[in-house]
């Protein structure tokens, strides 16, 4: 049970993400904002769960810096917006921090994907 809480935090936050980006393109950027505000917590409980599944030996010690950096930049993506929520624009550094963590998990799902074709050979 717990382990299912762990995958779907997981893919909860990568959704939250997405979504903020993809509202920061609308121009919805008060939305972005409650979906990164609600990312972070996701993001440090998936963090965890990394750690905990590397400890136990089921994941590779990559995931658990993945995580750490994924949390890292929707820290520096809320924090730097939250003072401009009401203005039509975002600050450069928020837009960069939450297009390079849609970037981490692009490159982590190819990973994954890499992965998963080198094991069916």
């Amino acid at each position: 049970m717990l382990a299912e809480r762990g995958g779907m935090s997981k893919l909860a936050a990568v959704a939250l993400v997405f979504a903020a980006a993809l509202a920061d393109h609308a121009g919805s950027h008060v939305l972005a904002f409650d979906a990164l505000l609600a990312a972070v917590p996701l993001a440090a409980y998936a963090g965890l769960q990394s750690v905990a599944e590397r400890v136990e030996g089921r994941a590779r010690e990559a995931h658990a810096y993945v995580w750490a950096l994924v949390l890292g930049l929707l820290l520096v993506a809320t924090a730097s917006r939250a003072s401009a929520v009401g203005d039509s624009s975002v600050p450069a550094v928020a837009r960069s921090a939450l297009l390079a963590c849609v970037g981490v998990f692009c490159l982590q799902a190819l990973a994954a994907l890499a992965a998963e074709l080198r094991s069916e050979r």
